[in-house]
């Protein structure tokens, strides 16, 4: 079937189908819907569809009756490539080093003197090294272009000309050597790629040669080279030198356009305090506090209150209100404080919320939820604990943990299967419904950061998280208070919580002694709510399709932001989620998720020495648009083994284009410096 065939079938098996802007919507076949959940687009090579609610891909196609591979046009033969140039490569003894070869369809290869199409273990040079050593040493110009053709096209007028494999954006730190007292003319193709990629190559060789030159060639087309500038009639060597002479100018490094330093924002004090019980609760907490940490109140409140109220309430989408949270704070900014006194509320009222604080095993969790299906896991030094579940060196118990977690907090709408055990005569696994497992888990932002890798950011670990970071700055210290009796506010509403009926027989509390299925009652939205939170998709889905490793941290979103919407209107005493719940929800998880992408940037890394190249980069970034001379970096990077070391750092964060080394005398009198930014390419 093709995909026009596969459209009309997909189409006349919806319901409630209703044409789009580019597309339809209708009512998602795999799971109740009344809203008409799913969106669907027609591609002239893959029909794409999504159900806002959550439901996967395998799990509609085969609720239709249908075929994934119906849903994608078959994949073309790619055309056969054909050898259309071969270039030799000569070290300067005119022996042959490589070869690289060109194809059409458009592709370049390198290939060794064996006939390999690989340079594993072959040193790389310049292209046409010997007549470009010849120049050298005559005191001729050598011209500095962006590929094959063009040293070839420039040979036949008597002018030597360089390149390396694979162009412009293929430098190594090798070709250095060879520029040694050249005088460089650089000759960009004509768009901002090649003009951005040449003059980062002036950059690269400068150190060395004696002086380099920027020429661009008149009359070019969009993309053209000095090929194309050759072909046009009356164009010649006598005509290019001319130019040379009067329209090439010595190039001289630019400062580089530093962006913003990357900075953990302060949440604004607007979203400390929501309304109803939330806010209220929140509110208690900072006045009785030592330290005034109103993020950390704010986060401690938000997890305790969707505990409060998990199983209890649902939205039309079956979101329920658990939610993961990593309060970060520096030792010594209060973060005790708020995990105090909502232990101090529980234990007063007998509300028996809270789970363990020391979770050693798959088993541990399954049994506090086994007693209580709604519970909140307050860990403290929580970055400790995450890596040494995160190891290498971890046990299968460690391993099994965070699994775990992940399991339970995605079945709160649903049912957790616990592990089937060994032995049949212990106890055999058994059932929760609709678990509402949160957690809240203290630590420093250096340790919690040090716990992950980039595999965890990309598997969607660190995404159910919501990070709440107060920042460095010592937050300000105030009387501390003996908590006697809480307020009434407080007290009544978490008697409201705990009395809320969870199913049509008007049972009280948690159920889990019944182990009955839960009703929990359903919180609609307002229309102007609904709106807010597509909004809220679309901002998410760019940035997942556009933010590198950073984009799974953008794609429960909108699903976090639910769930603080929902808490949020149960506190507030109201039955459905207006628009105020919603535009509160998602500017908070928006901040957070922005923050959390900053702190990614600043301090993940995956090995020991990724670790130390970011420290040195974070150096580099601080030290803004005046840049850090070499003398000041090496006395602030002794913490490196030794100079070999500290040389390899930044030779590769310059090949990766997150740094530059500058020679400008705009910085000082004298004798040129050498001074180090943060790059453009951060």
């Amino acid at each position: 079937m093709d995909l026009d065939g596969t459209w009309k079938v997909f189409s006349s098996k919806l319901e409630k189908l209703k044409a789009t802007g580019n597309g339809i919507e209708a009512c998602c076949p795999a799971h109740d819907d009344n809203r008409a959940s799913l969106t669907a687009s027609f591609t002239k090579d893959k029909i794409l569809f999504k159900c806002q609610a959550g439901c996967g891909f395998d799990q509609i196609v085969s609720k239709l009756g249908m075929e994934q591979n119906d849903f994608f046009a078959p994949e073309l033969p790619a055309p056969p490539k054909k050898i259309v140039a071969t270039y030799k490569y000569e070290d300067q003894d005119k022996n042959h080093a490589f070869s690289v070869v060109r194809f059409e369809p458009k592709d370049f290869r390198p290939k060794s003197p064996a006939g390999n199409y690989s340079l594993e273990g072959i040193t790389r040079v310049p292209y046409r090294l010997p007549e470009m050593l010849a120049a050298v040493q005559e005191g001729r110009t050598v011209l500095l272009v962006e590929g094959e053709k063009d040293c070839d096209n420039l040979a036949k007028l008597g002018m030597a000309a360089t390149t390396f494999p694979g162009g412009a954006g293929k430098w190594r730190p090798e070709y250095l050597p060879w520029f040694k007292g050249a005088s460089v003319a650089c000759l960009p193709d004509n768009d901002n790629a090649g003009k951005e990629g040449m003059d980062l190559l002036a950059q690269k060789i400068s150190p060395a040669t004696k002086q380099v030159l920027w020429l661009e060639l008149p009359g070019l087309p969009d993309k053209g080279d000095v090929s194309d500038w050759l072909k046009v009639k009356g164009n010649n060597a006598a005509k290019f030198k001319e130019l040379a002479q009067d329209a090439a100018v010595v190039w001289k490094a630019k400062k580089p356009a530093l962006p913003k330093k990357p900075e953990v924002k302060t949440l604004h004090s607007d979203f400390y305090y929501p309304k109803g019980f939330v806010g209220n609760l929140t509110n208690f907490i900072v006045e009785n506090s030592k330290y005034r940490q109103p993020i950390l109140a704010l986060s401690a409140s938000l997890a305790y209150a969707g505990v409060l109220m998990g199983r209890k309430v649902t939205t039309e989408e079956n979101t329920r209100s658990n939610l993961f949270i990593a309060a970060l704070a520096p030792t010594g900014h209060g973060k005790e404080s708020a995990r105090y006194i909502i232990k101090k509320l529980d234990a007063d009222l007998k509300l028996e919320c809270f789970g363990a604080e020391k979770v050693t095993s798959r088993a541990a969790i399954e049994r506090v939820l086994a007693h209580r299906q709604s519970s909140i896991f307050m860990i403290d030094e929580f970055g400790l604990y995450m890596k040494a579940i995160f190891s290498n060196n971890a046990s299968t118990h460690q391993l099994e943990i965070m699994s775990t977690f992940m399991e339970v907090f995605t079945s709160s709408g649903g049912s957790y299967f616990g592990q089937d055990k060994a032995s049949v005569s212990e106890q055999q696994r058994f059932e929760l419904q609709q678990p509402c497992c949160s957690i809240y888990g203290t630590s420093t932002p250096s340790t919690f950061w040090q716990s992950l890798n980039s595999g965890k950011v990309k598997d969607g670990s660190l995404g159910r998280f919501l990070c709440f970071s107060t920042g460095l700055e010592r937050p300000a210290r105030q009387r501390g208070k003996i908590i006697g009796k809480f307020p009434k506010e407080i007290v009544d509403r978490c008697k409201y919580f705990q009395n809320m009926s969870i199913a049509p027989n008007k049972i009280k509390g948690d159920m889990s002694e019944e182990m009955a299925i839960p009703q929990p009652e359903v919180i609609t939205y307002s229309e102007p709510a609904w709106e807010i939170f597509e909004k809220l998709e679309d901002y998410s889905n760019d940035k997942i399709d556009n933010s590198g490793v950073t984009g799974s941290m953008w794609v429960r979103t909108a699903e976090m932001a639910k769930k603080i919407a929902l808490i949020n209107c149960v506190a507030d005493d109201k039955s459905q989620i207006l628009s105020d719940h919603a535009e509160y929800a998602c500017e908070l998880v928006k901040f957070i998720t922005q923050n959390t992408c900053t702190e990614i940037f600043l301090h993940l890394a995956d090995n020991d020495n990724e670790r130390v190249s970011k420290r040195v980069e974070r150096l580099i970034i601080d030290s803004g648009n005046k840049g850090l001379s070499t003398t000041d970096l090496y006395k602030s990077t002794r913490f490196l083994r030794n100079s070999k070391h500290r040389r390899e750092i930044l030779e590769d964060l310059t090949e990766a284009g997150l740094i530059v080394c500058l020679k400008d005398d705009s910085y000082g009198s004298g004798r040129k410096s050498e001074r180090w930014f943060a790059s453009e390419a951060l």
